[in-house]
C-alpha cells in the first residue's frame, strides 16, 4: 500500500490537497532552517502584505526572465532582418552576370532608367499619406465628432489625402522609349527587372486611390454633412492603411532593386575593362581598385581622376569626367 501522500489519493481534489501539504512540509523546513541560520524568529508581517510581497517579488523575478527572453529573440530577429537588407542592397539581382565591360558601355542609358524609375523617394511620399491618414482617423473618432469645425477639418484631411495619393506617379513601359540602338538587349534586362517590381507597386496604389474615392471621398455631403455621411469610415480608413502599408514595403523594394541597378552600373571593383571603348562613357561615380584592369590608354588619366572611396578599404572613385573623348598620350 502507497505511503506517498501525492500519489495516494481518489481524484483531482485530493491530488490537489495533497499537492498542497506536501509544499507545506518543504516550506516549512525551509523556514525553520532560515529562522535558526538567522537566529530568531523575524518579524511578523500582515498576511496580505506578506502575499503581496511574494508575488511581486514573483512578477519581477519572471518579468525579468520574460524581458530578457524577447529582447534576446528580437536581437537575433533584428540580425537575421539586417542580414537580408544588407544582402539585398549589395545583390545587383540578375545584373550580376553581365560582362563589365557590357555594363560600362550602356552605363548612361541603365543610370537613366534608374532615375526615370525613382524620380523622386516613393516610400517619402507613401509615409506622408499614412500620416495624414492617422490624422484623418483620429477627426473620425473625436467626440464630438459631427459639429462643425471638425466636419470641415474632416473634408480638408480627407482632400488633402486624395491629392497625396494621386501625387504619386509611377512610371510605366511605354513612357520608356529610348534611342534605337544595337546590342541593347542589357537595357532590356534592366528595364525588365526594374519594371517587374514597378508593376505590382502601381497596383495597389491605384487600388488605394479608387478605394479612397469611391468609399470616402464620395460619402462627403458639402451641403448637409451629417452622422450618416460617414457611417463605416473608420473601418475604410483601416482598409487604406492597410492598403498604404503594403504599398510601403513595396516601394522600399522598389528603392533597392533601383540601387542594384545603380551599384551594378557603377561597381567595377577587380573587374577586366581592359575591352572597353570609354570614349563618351560617364566615367564620374565609377567604382573601381587595384584589381580593375583599364585600357592602356586610360589607365593614367583613371589614376589622375580618382579619389579614395569613403569608408572601403583599396576602393577608389572617379571623380570627374574627361574633358573630351580621347585621352592624350601625355595624360
Amino acid at each position: 500500500m502507497s505511503t506517498d501522500p501525492i500519489h495516494d489519493h481518489d481524484g483531482p481534489a485530493d491530488f490537489l490537497a495533497a499537492l498542497l501539504a506536501s509544499a507545506h512540509r518543504q516550506v516549512s523546513t525551509a523556514v525553520i532552517d532560515r529562522i535558526a541560520a538567522q537566529g530568531g524568529v523575524p518579524e511578523l508581517r500582515d498576511p496580505d502584505l506578506a502575499l503581496a510581497h511574494m508575488l511581486w517579488s514573483a512578477h519581477r523575478a519572471t518579468g525579468s526572465e520574460v524581458a530578457e527572453r524577447l529582447n534576446r529573440d528580437k536581437a537575433v530577429a533584428d540580425g537575421r532582418r539586417n542580414r537580408r537588407s544588407s544582402q539585398r542592397l549589395t545583390n545587383p539581382g540578375p545584373l550580376a552576370g553581365r560582362l563589365a565591360w557590357v555594363r560600362l558601355k550602356h552605363r548612361r542609358e541603365a543610370l537613366r532608367l534608374a532615375h526615370t524609375y525613382w524620380p523622386t523617394d516613393f516610400t517619402v511620399l507613401i509615409r506622408d499619406a499614412l500620416t495624414t491618414l492617422g490624422e484623418l482617423a483620429e477627426l473620425i473618432e473625436a467626440d464630438e465628432l459631427y459639429a462643425e469645425d471638425p466636419w470641415a477639418e474632416i473634408i480638408r484631411v480627407t482632400l488633402l489625402l486624395e491629392r497625396q495619393l494621386s501625387g504619386i506617379m509611377l512610371p510605366t513601359p511605354r513612357e520608356l522609349a529610348r534611342p534605337e540602338q544595337t546590342g541593347t538587349d542589357y537595357l532590356t534586362e534592366v528595364e525588365q527587372f526594374l519594371d517587374s517590381h514597378v508593376g505590382p507597386l502601381q497596383q495597389d496604389l491605384g487600388n488605394a486611390q479608387q478605394f479612397l474615392a469611391g468609399e470616402l471621398v464620395s460619402r462627403l455631403d458639402f451641403s448637409e454633412p451629417d452622422a450618416e455621411s460617414l457611417l463605416g469610415a473608420d473601418m475604410v480608413v483601416q482598409d487604406l492603411a492597410e492598403d498604404l502599408e503594403q504599398a510601403q514595403g513595396k516601394a522600399q523594394t522598389l528603392r533597392l532593386v533601383v540601387a542594384a541597378v545603380e551599384r551594378a552600373s557603377s561597381d567595377f571593383v577587380g573587374e577586366d575593362l581592359s575591352r572597353a571603348n570609354l570614349d563618351d562613357i560617364p566615367l564620374k561615380g565609377v567604382r573601381w581598385d587595384a584589381g580593375t584592369i583599364w585600357p592602356d590608354e586610360w589607365d593614367a588619366w583613371i589614376r589622375q581622376a580618382s579619389r579614395p572611396a569613403g569608408g572601403e578599404e583599396g576602393v577608389l572613385i572617379v571623380a570627374r569626367e574627361p574633358h573630351s573623348s580621347v585621352v592624350s598620350a601625355d595624360a
